[in-house]
């Protein structure tokens, strides 16, 4: 009995295994033989085979994680063919497929269009309830102006019905273009706005007046604004005249609005405003005095202050100034950097116990603000200074922790590990940009869809995940664009990744490093390559509105004097002279500043006659006092962009 129920048991072990190793295999040959059939279907897509095309996606095994993407496909090519019932079908497999993967709400949205193509009935219901399961959702914003069209279609006989039908429709459109002011169906949910011939409240007009705004219809803006009341939009009144080049007009409106509505418009409005009234005067201290004089009593009047503060230029007068600011709006959105600047000119004034007194104020307020971890650095700083050296190190390491990817973690770690050398990192070993993902959340279809370099489709399915739509960037050969969104991306994040998370190499690619380690000279390579990201985000047809030019930025006077005094050879294409023109103008930079790559740095943007005079004119100790201290806001933020970029290349590479 018990040699029977033993071998009972090893055959049901057996069967086990048998099934185990087959269900194994099954899935493993189901995903190669998807992979591949995939692979050759999206191949013949491309040349625009609609029909060979469709009979390919069809071949991926229904196990295959690419089987939802080879219907979605095949729905495509139905709908290039002019075969849009067949499409919908396809459509409608992803959707019963009950997956959560993103590939089924743009599904049900194109099967939702088709069926309105069609003049199905259904497709009310069908946007209906995507707007129910995807609320917030792009494709339920668009179902607003298709079911505004749905309504205007079929228009009841009664008028009674067919006043409430235009009424819903005009809900609809106004749902819309609130929602997407500037999206694809704008202008035509305007225009059908318009044949309703409904009566619009002051609110409407000015719904459709900033839609035409921000389309670049500045005279259909205009004419709807004068549909509105001046209280409730006077900053759009000064933001369009502006746009019309009536600048005179946009000024008066903004003096007008500042002065007598000052709650009634956003902020963000208002500073736009402000910023474009600023730069109609001769000088931005005119046009901020001028502003001041105004004196206006809320919306704008802290914005304004602030500007004010940021030109002064004597310490104490400087003080004062953001002192007033910060009394006057402790809760504005300009008081933590104005209680840091009160911080840092008592650091600067070594009245380090003023300053630490006021630092505890900052990091208790405003843990995330900007200026978070310069104060979290200087705290560190004056600990040191009395002689607090455990507390020093603690505030050093809560930078490098909080803030890895800033300009004062680099300063942090130069502190905290004694680094006289001042640039610890003097070579890179090359990574290359890749997918920036390991897995995703679809059983890895995306992942794979990026492998077969389904750009269209990947990009369609993430369009909110800025790091995919980079990466697509960066594979069509943007490398701009690609740098430029992946950093943004990752400066919005709250708790940033460790530095051997692929999205950094996305932010800081090394476009070009091999050039500029050939022509480094005596340089070191990685502040060269911070220096060319930060001037040209890898754009060699990059151009300033000063003249300068290419990966380096140079003026061609600079650029022609380092070609002529080096010896350049003509040969060399234009990537290799500005990268080789620009090492050699830095060297020359370098050795005329105490070869120092701090000066160097500084003198590439302020210039090296600048500099100089700082030397004299700035009273300074040490690294933190001379940068802190330039005179030239835009410089020092360039030497701590710079620093900080080259940072955060070490790190990573």
């Amino acid at each position: 009995m018990i040699r029977r129920r033993k071998k009972d048991l090893y055959i049901v072990a057996f069967l086990f295994v048998v099934t185990l190793g087959y269900f194994i295999y099954s899935n493993v040959s189901a995903g190669s033989k998807g992979y591949t059939n995939y692979s050759e279907a999206l191949k013949i897509y491309k040349t625009g085979d609609y029909e060979h095309a469709f009979a390919a996606f069809g071949k991926v095994p229904s196990n295959s994680n690419l089987k939802q993407a080879a219907l979605f496909r095949q729905a495509r090519c139905a709908t290039q063919m002019d075969k849009k019932e067949l499409a919908v079908k396809k459509y409608n497999r992803v959707v019963r497929s009950n997956s959560k993967t993103a590939i089924v709400p743009i599904s049900q949205y194109n099967m939702a269009v088709l069926a309105y193509e069609l003049k199905d009935r259904r497709a009310k219901s069908l946007f209906k309830k995507i707007m129910k399961k995807y609320p917030e959702s792009d494709y339920a914003i668009a179902s607003n102006y298709y079911l505004g069209m749905i309504e205007i279609q079929y228009p009841p006989k009664s008028p009674k019905r067919l006043q409430k039908s235009k009424e819903r429709a005009l809900l609809y459109f106004k749902e819309y273009i609130q929602k997407a002011p500037d999206g694809r169906f704008s202008m035509y949910a305007i225009n059908e706005i318009k044949k309703l011939d409904l009566p619009l409240t002051n609110y409407d007009n000015l719904l459709i007046a900033k839609s035409y705004y921000l389309n670049g219809e500045y005279y259909s803006a205009k004419d709807f604004l004068n549909k509105t009341t001046l209280s409730e939009s006077w900053a759009d009144f000064a933001k369009n005249e502006y746009k019309l080049g009536n600048k005179q007009k946009s000024n008066e409106y903004t003096e007008r609005g500042l002065k007598e509505f000052v709650d009634s418009s956003e902020p963000k409005e208002v500073y736009e405003v402000i910023d474009n009234y600023i730069s109609t005067f001769p000088t931005r201290k005119e046009g901020i005095l001028k502003l001041l004089s105004l004196n206006m009593k809320s919306t704008g009047a802290d914005y304004t202050a602030y500007l004010n503060c940021n030109e002064v230029v004597e310490n104490g007068v400087k003080e004062a100034c953001y002192r007033t600011l910060y009394e006057k709006y402790p809760n504005g959105l300009f008081s933590a950097d104005a209680l840091y600047n009160i911080f840092l000119s008592k650091y600067l004034q070594k009245k380090y116990y003023d300053a630490q007194r006021i630092g505890f104020l900052h990091t208790k307020k405003f843990a995330n603000a900007k200026s978070s971890p310069a104060v979290m650095y200087y705290m560190g700083r004056i600990a040191f200074k009395l002689k607090h050296y455990e507390s020093a190190n603690n505030y050093y390491k809560q930078v490098i922790y909080k803030f890895p990817d800033s300009y004062y973690a680099f300063r942090a770690s130069n502190n905290l590990y004694k680094d006289d050398g001042f640039l610890p990192f003097l070579e890179l070993t090359e990574k290359p940009v890749i997918f920036p993902y390991k897995k995703s959340l679809d059983n890895n279809m995306v992942v794979n869809l990026a492998l077969l370099k389904d750009y269209d489709l990947v990009e369609e399915l993430c369009r909110k995940d800025k790091f995919i739509q980079s990466w697509i960037a960066h594979e069509k050969g943007n490398y701009t664009l690609s740098s430029v969104m992946a950093r943004n991306a990752l400066d919005e994040m709250t708790e940033k990744p460790s530095f051997d998370d692929l999205r950094w190499r996305l932010a800081y690619p090394l476009h070009y490093y091999d050039t500029v380690d050939k022509f480094k000279g005596n340089n070191n390579p990685i502040v060269l390559q911070a220096i060319l990201k930060e001037e040209s985000h890898f754009n060699p047809k990059a151009r300033s509105a000063a003249g300068a030019s290419g990966l380096m930025q140079l003026m061609p006077v600079t650029f022609a004097e380092v070609v002529q005094k080096n010896n350049i050879p003509s040969k060399f294409d234009s990537v290799s002279s500005n990268i080789a023109a620009g090492s050699l103008y830095y060297s020359g930079l370098k050795r005329s500043l105490l070869n120092r790559d701090l000066y160097a740095i500084t003198a590439y943007n302020g210039g090296i006659g600048s500099v100089s005079g700082w030397f004299a004119k700035i009273n300074y100790n040490d690294t933190d006092e001379f940068v802190e201290q330039i005179p030239y806001p835009e410089t020092k933020n360039y030497v701590k962009k710079v620093l900080r970029t080259y940072w955060v290349y070490g790190n990573i590479y």
